[in-house]
Formats: structure tokens, sequence, C-alpha cells
């Protein structure tokens, strides 16, 4: 144990040294050390990933395409006459932080996989061309944990850093996979990346790597602290922490295992301000039931020992305040540590809210936000909690991080267990649940899921800047995408900001203050729903209008291919050879008027050009691999004799499914 405290040490103390410098062994300094994180950086985050580069708008009809694993920046032949595809490319000085793959190629029996080759600073030779399924798994010259195998996946986190640019290829057809990196302001001196850099710091690596395996019990400074408290049924009870500028550096709690970890609530408040309100039991990822994991962050055990290790500073006072939702009396022992803290014009308050509410379907499809920050910040984690009704897969969802009121999102992911670092490929059971220092499959319900699911993730070297302004969101996407089907999630989010920084978190009480929803009472909900006819409110039933045009070589269809609920139960469909056209025209609109639609996309259908009025508003192209209904927003329009004229025209060979019209 002395040994690896003076390790821990000495690698954050030289820390500072590198400070100016961006180099190997500055990043990996940074990675292990605690306080890092507590102070805003001089980067911003992004993110390369085969997602599906059919989304390019909330209103466009690929927002919520599937198949995000074929896609890359481009294809191009090597100096050695080689077709290689480009996954990432980036100008300028920066790091690559992180990288995930899944570890099968095209079918569950390939795990040999490509290599992937990584260039920097426009040399022609890569200083990295490995099996990338090896790499990530800790199978190549890097091991675990610094690249860990997971489940069906594999995740590197090595920093790459270089001075100039950065391309990351396969030497095979692009499969699924995401690469974190850091852009550096221009100017900014770093050190890059080299076998012989790599072999020259191999002493820290592998201190690194022993820090990483020990986790949330490395040794921690400062005197333990520790109370045991009783709550009545509505009572709360406040801790002071020591006066003065420092750091809530170890924090342990036991509540039991049962309600209570939901009902009980952990609310933190620095400086005057409350920065944390949650369920003490999902603040840990266990709202629902313990179930042992340890992260570098956070750990729960077996018997119920809730403990957390991020760096919490304030410059004056802090509290913790305990709350009892509950209808009957709750134990709780908690312990903790404080350590001085130096704070500066970059320290920033540790913030952690959690969401839940009703059961919400599985379509229409929807981004369902975790968090949106106004101000500055460092986005450093999640736990994803989902109650799913049904055996199958619950998690098609992309996460999607806009930074700083950017029109595209920065970060867009190719689906949730991606993101949680591991992969589908077959339906989860029990047996996929795993832990490693910054990614916890916690929870997988039997059998195949059905029940409550939990992941969560951690953000070091791969942390999120914000200077103004943060939104993330994951598509509520699972396989089953009806109306009446519901899941209900349950999510916490973490983050550092500035004392002025806001948030749209609430005080969820109605929700917290009651036992986790049993799998019973959802798929209760479920059958009574499945009983209602699905439509959308105000919705103009296509196939209910009698204004259709069709020119020649347009004839109707009911062959429409669909995945997802039909408002009404049916759709209007048509077969258009290129060329053709079919005309509706809705009636008695007497002032300037929204207009959306609801279209089909699939694989037989194509680009066709949309005129309101005979003014061309959008060409939309409405393939699709996987079937979809997305609600298109057309614009606004002024009726011509009280009606608004559509009319669809074929630019190849296209299927033509109208859901239904939107005019409010």
């Amino acid at each position: 144990m002395r040994r690896l405290l003076l390790t821990l040490t000495a690698l954050t103390l030289t820390l500072h040294a590198f400070s100016q410098r961006v180099t190997l062994s500055s990043l990996l300094r940074e990675m292990v050390d605690r306080e890092a994180v507590t102070r805003f950086p001089a980067y911003r985050a992004h993110q390369a990933s085969s997602y599906n580069r059919t989304s390019v708008s909330p209103d466009a009809p690929g927002w919520f395409a599937d198949s995000d694993g074929v896609w890359c920046i481009r294809e191009e032949t090597n100096a050695r006459g080689e077709t290689e595809w480009v996954l990432m490319e980036d100008h300028g000085p920066g790091a690559i932080t992180k990288m995930w793959a899944v570890c099968f190629y095209y079918g569950l029996a390939d795990t040999t996989g490509a290599n992937v080759r990584i260039y920097l600073d426009g040399s022609p030779t890569p200083v990295i061309d490995t099996n990338f399924f090896a790499l990530v798994k800790g199978e190549s010259f890097i091991a675990p944990p610094l690249a860990a195998e997971t489940r069906r996946a594999g995740n590197l986190y090595l920093p790459i850093p270089y001075a100039k640019s950065c391309k990351v290829t396969m030497n095979k057809k692009v499969f699924y996979n995401i690469i974190s990196y850091r852009r550096y302001p221009a100017g900014t001196p770093v050190e890059s990346f080299s076998m012989a850099l790599f072999e020259q710091n191999k002493l820290l690596i592998d201190s690194v790597n022993r820090v990483l395996s020990q986790g949330i019990d490395t040794p921690s400074a400062g005197k333990q602290q520790s109370t045991r408290i009783t709550l009545a049924p509505g009572e709360k009870q406040t801790v002071r922490l020591p006066k003065g500028s420092r750091a809530l550096s170890d924090l342990t709690l036991n509540v039991g295992d049962g309600p209570q970890l939901r009902q009980t609530i952990l609310a933190l408040t620095f400086d005057g301000r409350q920065t944390v309100w949650s369920p003490i039991g999902d603040f840990f990822s266990v709202g629902v039931g313990i179930r042992p994991y340890s992260t570098w962050e956070r750990s729960v055990t077996s018997d119920g020992i809730l403990r957390c290790r991020w760096m919490m500073p304030y410059r004056k006072s802090a509290s913790a305040t305990f709350e009892n939702l509950s209808d009957t009396t709750v134990h709780i022992e908690f312990s903790y540590k404080t350590v001085p803290y130096r704070w500066d014009s970059e320290s920033m308050y540790f913030h952690s809210r959690w969401k839940s509410g009703e059961p919400t379907p599985g379509f229409p499809l929807f981004d369902y936000n975790l968090v949106e920050v106004q101000g500055r910040g460092v986005y450093v984690g999640d736990q994803f909690t989902v109650l799913n009704p049904a055996e199958g897969w619950w998690g098609e969802g992309d996460e999607k991080v806009w930074v700083d009121h950017e029109a595209f999102p920065s970060l867009f992911g190719t689906g949730t267990e991606d993101y949680y670092g591991w992969a589908g490929g077959v339906v989860p059971t029990s047996a996929d649940q795993f832990s490693v220092p910054f990614l916890a499959n916690v929870r997988v319900a039997d059998p195949n899921s059905k029940g409550y699911n939990t992941c969560t993730r951690s953000r070091s070297l791969d942390a999120i800047p914000f200077a103004k302004h943060l939104r993330f969101d994951i598509e509520s996407s699972g396989s089953m995408r009806y109306n009446w089907f519901h899941m209900l999630y349950a999510v916490n989010a973490f983050w550092y900001a500035d004392g002025t920084a806001t948030d749209n978190a609430e005080e969820l009480r109605q929700y917290a203050s009651q036992p986790p929803m049993p799998l019973s009472a959802l798929e209760q909900l479920n059958t009574a729903a499945k009983e209602q006819d699905y439509s959308v409110d105000g919705a103009i039933e296509a196939e209910n209008l009698s204004t259709y045009t069709l020119s020649d070589g347009a004839v109707e269809s009911d062959r429409i291919e669909i995945w997802g609920d039909r408002s009404g139960g049916h759709l209007q469909g048509f077969e258009l050879p290129a060329g053709a056209s079919v005309t509706v025209r809705l009636t008695e609109l007497f002032a300037e008027t929204p207009l959306k639609l609801c279209v089909v996309t699939n694989s037989s259908c194509s680009e066709v050009e949309i005129r309101v009025n005979g003014e061309l508003v959008r060409t939309l192209d409405l393939y699709s691999e996987h079937a979809a209904l997305p609600v298109i927003d057309l614009g606004r329009f002024a009726p011509a004799e009280n009606a608004l004229e559509i009319r669809f025209t074929a630019l190849k060979d296209t299927q033509l499914g109208l859901d239904y019209f939107l005019t409010r």
C-alpha cells in the first residue's frame, strides 16, 4: 500500500511540471490525477464514429437512422497502392483519448477483423499498425486496463498525442468504431506519440496500469470522519463539512439494500449552492438494488458499501444533506474525507442531478435529454437505467452531444451499448455484467434483458469541456417501436461547472418518493395501452384524404415496409417511377400554417422533390437500410384559395409512404 501511495503521489505531483507541454507522460499523469478534472482545461472534445451519415439534422429523415457501423470519412489509396478506410482525421495539435471497437467483424464468427493504422503529422508511415481488436482488448503492445476487453468489444485509453495532424484508418471495410480525441488551441506544444516514446515511458505506463487496477481503492489523503444517521419518514439531516478552501475527496455511504436506495436523497451544497440532488442509490448506479462493481470514481460492494472518489472542491463551506422520502425509517452510515484545495480561476464545482419520470412510448422516437447546462463546465459521466418489459434489445439509441450551441453534435455515437463501452450482437444476459476503470455494465436483467438494466461511464481524458452550453441526449430507441410499448428511464449526469452556471435539472420528489416501478406494473400498463388505438393528436391521416392526384405511372401500393406504429393504424402508399408525381390538397386552411409530414423511409425509397403551392421546399432522400417513420418539418406556408397543394415528385424510382400531416 505504501508503495502504491508513493507511486500515485509521484505521478500527480509531476503533472504540473508538464502542464505547459502536452506529452504522452503528461497525459498519463493527468489520467490518474483526481484533482485535474476540477479545473477547466484548454482543449475541445471531439468524436469520430461510424454513425449513419444520413443523420444530418432533426428535421431530416435520417435523424434516428440505425445501421451505424459501416460509415467513415472516405476510402483512399495509400502510397503502397492499398485501399484504406479513413475513420478519423484531425489537423492541428491534439490527442486521441479513447478508442472503442466492436470485436467481431460482420458476424460473430470473425473475431480477427482488420488492422488499424494511426498516421501522425502527415507521415506516410503509421506509428501504429496492428490488429484493431487486439489493440483495444489489451492483447497488442498495451496491457489492461489501459486497453481492456468488455463484452464483445474493447476500449483503448492509452493517449496518443500529435503535434500537427492525425489520421486513423482500417485496412478492411469499416465496421463499428468510436474514436474520442482532444483538439488543443493552435500553437499548443505537443510531443507526438511514437513507439520509441512508448518504450521510454514503459515504467510510467506500468505504474498507471497498476494505479488504475487499484481503482477506487487507491490511497486517499485526509482524516476520515464518520457518523450514523437515522431518518424518520419525511425527515432530513445535514452534516457540515470542514470550512475553508478544501475538497470533499472520499465519500462513503451505506443505506442497505431495498427501496431506500431510491427513496433516500443525497444533496450536496458547496459555498451556499446546492449542486447535487439525487437518490443515493442512483448516484451510485444501483437505484433499483445493490449490484457490486468497481470503477475509478465509484464502487459498490455486495454488502452495500457505496463509495465515491470524484474530487468536489469548495472555497469556504460545504454540507451533505440526507432526506428520507419514504414512509419507513432509514439508517445511514456516512464517512468522508476532505483535503486542502487551492482554488483558482479555473476551479469548478461538482454537479449531479437525477432524472426520471413516467414510462415513455417506444414510438415515435425521440431524443431523451440527460441534462442541458448553460455556462462553463466539463461533462464527466453518467449512469443510465432502463426498465425493459420484454425480452430483447432496449438500446439502439445514439448519444448526441451539442457543445456551445453548435449546429450539429460534435459527439454522435453508434448505439447505447457502444457508448458504454461494450457491444451487442446477441441479446444481453447477466453474463454481460462487467466493470473496468471507466466503464461498467452494472446490471443486466434475466432473461434476455427483461427487467432493469444499468450502464455507467465516467470520463477522464475524454471529458467534454464546454465554454457556454452543453446538451446531452441519447435516442430513445429500442427494438419494439410501438406507441403502446413503454420503457422507463432513470438517469444521472455528472459534470463540473462554474458557480454561475445553470441547468435544466429539477428535484423530482414525486418520482424519488416512490419505490422503483415493478416489472409487472409496466407490463400491465403496456397490456392496457395495446388495447388503445394509436393516433397522433391533430393528425390529418393520409389514408383518409380523398384529394390525391396521380401522374402517369404512379400507382397506389399497400406493400410499404415500415418499422414503427402508424397513426390511425394505416398509411397511404404509392409506387412512383422516376419523374412520376403524387399531389394532395389540404383544405380549409385560412391563415399561414406550419406543415409537418410523417413519411416512410426504407430500402425501397429514394429521392423525392416536395413542392408546396408550386414552390420547391425540400428534396428528401428517403432511403434507409432499416425502415422508419420520421416526422419532417417542411416550414410555414400561406394557403392559396384556403388550401396547401403538396406535390411529391420522384427523382428516382421509389416507394412513397405517407402516414399523416400536421398543420399546427
